[in-house]
């Protein structure tokens, strides 16, 4: 099938995930209108490391499809718009890149995985994100808020993909994985790193704070234990 292309430097778009942007330019003005008129999905797909310019050479092979389902129309013809991530394709050729990039392009297949292997595994990940996630509210000292995460192992591993803290370039090899199994195998230690990572912040924050507080010992109108 034939889709209009948004290309984006450091973003990548998963299934499942909503994303908020904001259209400004005439060209992709004009490519989100026609996708609203003609209610059509177009595709977001992540440009190179380093890309000057929008060329064949400079765009990713894999992006995902959305679908536009909140409008808020600006002046200029500018738009907020939310979109729905649907599903993964690969671009085979490009069509034509004025006034926007259009490509031909296929429907990724879904390994389905073992039921089996995925059950433990997408349990691992949410445990260890649901962790990561306990330690940021304790280093931001925020209110925690309820945390939801899809029960699908499929589902969770794009989900935790997509909020995951890593390059770009790292969260578009895991968008390009057929297998469930081998991205949830790769989040387990991404998060696992996060998790770490996070520790020692706090660690860190906790040794400052005891630091300061040794530092007012002798000061006038302080006691000393």
């Amino acid at each position: 099938m034939e889709i209009p292309l948004f290309p984006l430097p450091n973003l990548v778009l998963f299934p499942n995930v909503v994303l908020p942007l904001h259209i400004f330019e005439d060209r992709y003005k004009q490519m989100i209108n026609s996708c609203i008129d003609s209610v059509e999905a177009f595709g977001l797909i992540q440009l190179r490391e380093g890309a000057q310019e929008e060329t064949e050479q400079t765009i990713h092979r894999v992006g995902t499809t959305a679908r536009i389902v909140e409008v808020e129309r600006l002046d200029g013809g500018r738009m907020n718009i939310l979109c729905h991530g649907v599903s993964r394709f690969r671009v085979l050729r490009f069509i034509e890149s004025e006034p926007f990039w259009k490509g031909k392009v296929e429907i990724f297949e879904v390994d389905p995985g073992d039921d089996e292997c995925l059950g433990p595994l997408a349990d691992e990940v949410a445990a260890l994100y649901r962790k990561a996630f306990d330690l940021g509210v304790q280093l931001n000292a925020v209110s925690a808020a309820d945390l939801q995460l899809p029960g699908a192992p499929i589902e969770l591993s794009f989900m935790v993909s997509y909020v995951l803290d890593i390059p770009p370039e790292q969260k578009q090899k895991l968008l390009e994985l057929k297998s469930t199994e081998k991205r949830l195998r790769e989040l387990v230690t991404h998060v696992d790193d996060a998790v770490r990572k996070l520790e020692q912040q706090i660690v860190y924050r906790r040794l400052q704070q005891k630091v300061r507080g040794n530092g007012d010992l002798g000061k006038p109108g302080s006691t000393g234990h």
